[in-house]
């Protein structure tokens, strides 16, 4: 009997696609005082935050734009990422899963850009 299957399992492409939403959604805050620090983020009704000395203001200002809908956004676009990685890559777990949280927050740092850029 082989350890190793053909092809991926339907837990671990939901468990991927799990950790894709976890991690797109938990990573928005951290992407945002990331891409305060660097360039700035809207607060809603009130200024930019730029530099280290907002980045508490541009975490809780994430917080405010999932609750308002984006997070709805990331989780369907993070869960997608996870479960077509963990299909696309083959059997296994640690490279899916490797992939699919470092694919999430690069969703959440993009939804942060597109914020900050408008």
């Amino acid at each position: 009997m082989e350890i190793e299957e053909g092809r991926t399992s339907a837990p671990t492409r939901w468990a991927v696609a799990m950790w894709g939403v976890i991690i797109a959604v938990l990573g928005a805050p951290v992407a945002a005082a990331l891409v305060g620090i660097f360039y700035r983020f809207p607060i809603p009704f009130g200024d930019d935050a730029r530099g280290v000395a907002e980045v508490g203001n541009a975490a809780l200002a994430s917080v405010f734009y999932l609750i308002k809908g984006e997070g709805f956004v990331l989780a369907a676009l993070g869960g997608g990422v996870g479960y077509f990685l963990a299909r696309a890559l083959g059997p296994g777990l640690i490279r899916p899963l490797a992939l699919s949280v470092l694919a999430a927050f690069g969703l959440a740092l993009l939804g942060a850009i597109s914020l900050a850029s408008m």
